[in-house]
């Protein structure tokens, strides 16, 4: 299966799991489909191998013996831009949802089809590989928008810049954006003026192979009200259309 990977280099995959069964599975398995696997018990672990590492996707099981798996998601999401898969054995659609909130770019319910597994990380891959050296942290970034790349949106006195996958405010501040927070804002401002239910929405962010999941929709707009308030308080530029779903009209 096509990776995606630029000639010559070989996507680094970082599975985290207590299981070494289950680790042994994705090594095997991930290697097959032309990624380098490394391979981290714990969270403690994982953070080693990150920072000797410059890793492409991360695999994380929800429940680890040393952490909570959505913890080490919030904080590898200050120091990278890689991709992250959930591995969960829960079916709560409550805890699929807090993974995408967070940061979490798909997940994966146990017990998985390889094969599946391997598509996802495929996918997830593809997606993110083009902003691996855009890090949230510490990144040679630019500092300003005047010093980045040209303004792709304005709007209410934010300034975006896809490339850079960065927002800033009226007075230059940056906002910090979750991936899946960033991806819904860019998605909105692509389609403005439209009304977009949530299937469209959650199509337009990830494509077909992310379920949709309604609150997964709700939750992210909701966040992206809090972060980046209206100049007008009783009227946000993300407008929501009751029964159908929402509109950028900023």
């Amino acid at each position: 299966m096509e990776t995606g990977k630029v000639e010559g280099m070989k996507p680094k995959v970082l599975a985290v799991d207590d299981e070494q069964a289950i680790l042994s599975l994705l090594d095997a398995s991930l290697s097959e489909e032309g990624f380098e696997v490394l391979t981290a018990a714990t969270a403690a672990e994982c953070r080693k191998l990150h920072a000797e590492n410059r890793i492409d996707v991360f695999l994380i099981d929800v429940g680890l013996t040393d952490g909570n798996g959505f913890a080490l998601v919030k904080e590898l999401r200050h120091s990278s831009n890689a991709g992250i898969i959930l591995l969960t054995g829960r079916t709560s659609e409550t805890d699929h949802v807090v993974g995408l909130e967070i940061g979490a770019a798909d997940y994966v319910t146990k017990p998985f089809r390889i094969r599946e597994l391997a598509a996802r990380v495929n996918a997830v891959y593809r997606r993110t590989s083009a902003n691996q050296d855009q890090v949230l942290v510490g990144a040679e970034l630019p500092v300003s928008p005047s010093q980045a790349p040209a303004v792709d949106f304005n709007f209410d006195g934010y300034r975006l810049i896809l490339a850079a996958r960065r927002v800033w405010a009226a007075d230059g501040g940056e906002i910090v954006l979750t991936t899946a927070e960033f991806d819904l804002l860019a998605s909105l401002l692509r389609r403005r003026g439209q009304v977009l239910d949530r299937d469209q929405l959650m199509n337009a962010m990830k494509g077909r192979d992310w379920e949709s999941y309604d609150r997964a929709i709700d939750g992210l707009v909701s966040r992206l009200r809090h972060k980046l308030p209206a100049s007008n308080p009783a009227a946000h530029f993300i407008r929501t259309v009751h029964g159908v779903g929402y509109s950028f009209t900023g």
